[in-house]
């Protein structure tokens, strides 16, 4: 048995995944005891295994951050939110989920 994570792609559409009979969270472990399915899983470079090749693993993080934040950056300049260059991903979500409230408050009153 080992645990395996889904760490996914950006922009995801959906949190979960369904696998070999396995729902995986993004970013949480699941227990896979099958070997075959656990291989399969390690080579995949959207799972995270203790077989993983952990270079790939890192560039598939890393790209899925990019593309977040660069989703996130082409969102907050569609909404005319300034927004630094140099911020990165934790506070452009921040800056999304600012903008975002104020909107619907604006809104609602």
């Amino acid at each position: 048995m080992s645990a395996v994570t889904y760490i996914g792609e950006y922009p995801a559409d959906q949190d979960s995944i369904e696998q070999y009979g396995y729902t995986f969270e993004r970013g949480k472990s699941v227990n896979v005891t099958d070997k075959a399915h656990l291989a399969k899983l390690s080579a995949n470079r959207f799972f995270k295994t203790a077989d993983s090749d952990k270079a790939e693993v890192e560039a598939a993080e890393d790209e899925a951050e990019e593309a977040e934040v660069q989703t996130l950056r082409a969102y907050l300049a569609a909404e005319n939110v300034p927004a630094h260059h140099k911020l990165g991903l934790s506070k452009l979500r921040d800056l999304k989920e600012q903008h975002e409230k104020a909107k619907a408050e604006a809104q609602e009153g």
